[in-house]
């Protein structure tokens, strides 16, 4: 699948990804991803949502549970950069 940036939220601390091509473009119309970063004392939280519409409601497609392995690995990968900075 392929990611593109959709909309940053600076003050928000907020980024929405959207979905496509290979695996995903097989069983949904759409598919967004949005990562928000809640500020805590010692770090923060990261909230990840998903909004997807199906193609059909019967498809095989893989579950957005899936999904949360990209969650993850942008997850790090932010986490990664942020640390070097």
């Amino acid at each position: 699948a392929k990611e593109k940036i959709e909309a940053i939220d600076d003050d928000n601390k907020i980024i929405s990804y959207s979905l496509f091509d290979g695996e995903i473009s097989e069983g949904y119309k759409s598919l967004r991803g949005t990562l928000q970063v809640i500020n805590k004392e010692n770090g923060g939280i990261v909230k990840w949502t998903f909004e997807y519409e199906k193609l059909q409601e019967n498809i095989t497609a893989a579950s957005p549970d899936s999904f949360l392995d990209f969650a993850a690995k942008v997850t790090k990968d932010i986490d990664d950069h942020l640390v070097k900075a």
